[in-house]
């Protein structure tokens, strides 16, 4: 009633004020803002010695209950899931499961409960009652936390266990469960007193088990317990302790082959669960071809492409191992010169090998850099005397070099001068691929930048501890890493030629001292490397250098 009070007042204020004014066309009448609200619940809230089936919740508007399976958590657990029912402007919750007796219950709406009218959403809606003549009042929150990126994670089950060993996730339903918000944040009401094994579990078929190898998981290494709350202060459980946990996925322990197929002609790609060690493809033995290719490997160690030397056979069938482990036989049907492309788009003959150059007419070539030159197909035979390299109108010769073992990726290292005009000439056969195919023409139009078109930073880092290597890196706001150091001391990094803009420093404890970000494994309990991000953006301005300190505390 105080609510449909409240807009008739403000409702007759519009139109007395309307009536002073020019007429105009009506707006369609006033936009109601406010959520729903819980007038009266039968049983009462919080009652004790319940014995009913089901509990009724009167609004004082129409509601609905919208993704009631995901976002309805009922604490302790019940196997059952319970009915949820919309009669008038009451919600009524009808449980299937049997009730435990001496028990105190909480029913968490998420954000399921919504207005009718205006979609206006009763967030973190909260029933409770007991089953017996006590009612549990402790609590228990956190958060939840990607543990590479430190982003919150929405809607994880977090679950309590009474039964603290290390099989409770595998093995048995929790006894709580909480469920995130798109905060990260979770909230255990209404806890018995006792200390409790936590877990948080991105639950990928919904039976609340800790059972399959890509479920992210979440955990600490101590029991913890609910706290004490004064109901009679409203902030009270801002204060209490608050639980972090920091998901990861494990690395997968046995090795798979995700996905092998033809690329292009020529090109095979073998996609793996996990970094291949050493990998082998051995042809079948009634295979009278010999498997003649160049492989290559991408930086994680993923993902494999071979160069077919015999581009023009059938197929290949090939005997997969890693590290003499046999994976999997595949046979793979190979793409030909004259294939046509799906969708009836035209023929996919390979004609020329493809030639990327980092210099662009369209953006200025960072003078700092070396010039590289990628090639899409590896290459069996060059002139890198055919190359015209012009700096304004005099012809350079910088040094060109593979850099790596297949020859696809070239480098020229050259101190280009700022705010300069080069021009890049590559002219037809330059390169011949493995495949007896060479290059179309290739020039490019460039200029250098400057140095002032840049800035640079200085942190200076001082670690509460040193005990083992940390990983620096610059990153932009979505967390792109620009430059990437690593520490071992107290010192100063630099971090030079930065373009305009914001960013952020991210700073990795290497326990492993291997350059590179490790995830956990819940049963040997071992956490994910921590991360940490410096407390504010970076604003990097042009022809500037700026300094700042970052004292780093172990948490």
């Amino acid at each position: 009633m105080k609510k449909e009070l409240e807009k008739y007042i403000l409702y007759l204020a519009v139109l007395l004020l309307a009536s002073c004014a020019n007429i105009v066309t009506p707006s369609g009448g006033l936009k109601d803002w406010m959520p729903p609200k819980a007038l009266r619940t039968n049983p009462e809230m919080n009652a004790r010695n319940f014995t009913g089936r089901s509990v009724r919740i009167e609004f004082d508007e129409f509601v609905k209950v919208t993704d009631a399976s995901n976002q309805v958590v009922v604490s302790p657990f019940m196997s059952e899931t319970p009915d949820i029912k919309l009669k008038g402007k009451s919600i009524v919750v009808e449980f299937l499961d049997t009730l435990k007796p001496n028990t105190t219950y909480t029913v968490s709406f998420g954000t399921a409960i919504s207005d009718i009218a205006e979609n206006n959403i009763l967030s973190n809606y909260r029933y409770a009652f007991s089953t017996g003549s006590e009612f549990d009042t402790l609590m228990l929150k956190g958060v939840v936390k990607n543990a590479f990126t430190l982003k919150p994670e929405n809607g994880l089950f977090v679950m309590l266990y009474a039964h603290t060993g290390d099989s409770a996730p595998c093995k048995g339903k929790p006894l709580y469960v909480s469920k995130t918000t798109s905060s990260g944040e979770f909230c255990f009401a209404n806890v018995k007193d006792g200390k409790y094994k936590i877990f948080a579990l991105k639950d990928m078929n919904a039976n609340y088990l800790f059972d399959q190898p890509n479920e992210k998981v979440a955990f600490i290494d101590s029991l913890v317990s609910p706290n004490t709350v004064d109901t009679s202060k409203s902030d009270s459980l801002g204060k209490s302790k608050i639980i972090e946990l920091f998901l990861f996925e494990k690395i997968p322990s046995v090795q798979r082959i995700i996905k092998a197929s033809p690329v292009s002609y020529g090109k095979l790609m073998f996609v793996f669960r996990k970094p291949v060690q050493n990998i082998t493809f051995t042809p079948f033995a009634n295979t009278n071809t010999p498997f003649r290719n160049l492989r290559e490997i991408n930086t994680t160690k993923d993902t494999v492409i071979l160069w077919m030397k015999d581009p023009d056979l059938d197929s290949v069938s090939l005997l997969i191992s890693d590290n003499n482990v046999i994976l999997d036989t595949s046979e793979i049907a190979l793409i030909k010169k004259d294939a046509l492309k799906k969708g009836g788009r035209g023929k996919s003959d390979y004609k020329n090998i493809q030639i990327k150059p980092n210099a662009s007419a369209r953006s200025a070539f960072d003078f700092y850099k070396p010039l590289t030159i990628e090639c899409s197909t590896p290459v069996a035979q060059t002139e890198f005397g055919k190359i015209v390299l012009k700096e304004g109108n005099d012809t350079i010769k910088p040094a060109f070099v593979f850099t790596d073992s297949i020859k696809r990726k070239i480098r020229a290292d050259y101190k280009w001068k700022e705010k300069t005009a080069y021009s890049l000439f590559i002219p037809p056969g330059t390169f011949n691929d493995i495949f007896g195919t060479a290059n179309d023409t290739v020039k490019i139009d460039f200029k250098t930048s400057a140095a002032e078109d840049y800035g640079n930073v200085k942190l200076t880092l001082k670690f509460e501890a040193l005990n083992c290597n940390h990983i620096v890196q610059l990153v932009t706001e979505n967390d792109v890493v620009i430059q990437e150091k690593y520490c071992t001391a107290n010192e100063t990094l630099n971090f030079n030629y930065i373009l305009p803009g914001n960013y952020r420093f991210k700073l990795i404890y290497d326990a492993n001292n291997d350059n590179k970000w490790d995830t956990g494994d819940y049963f040997n309990k071992l956490q994910p490397e921590r991360v940490y991000y410096y407390p504010s953006s970076i604003q990097v301005r042009s022809n500037w250098e700026m300094e700042t300190d970052w004292e780093v505390k172990n948490k």
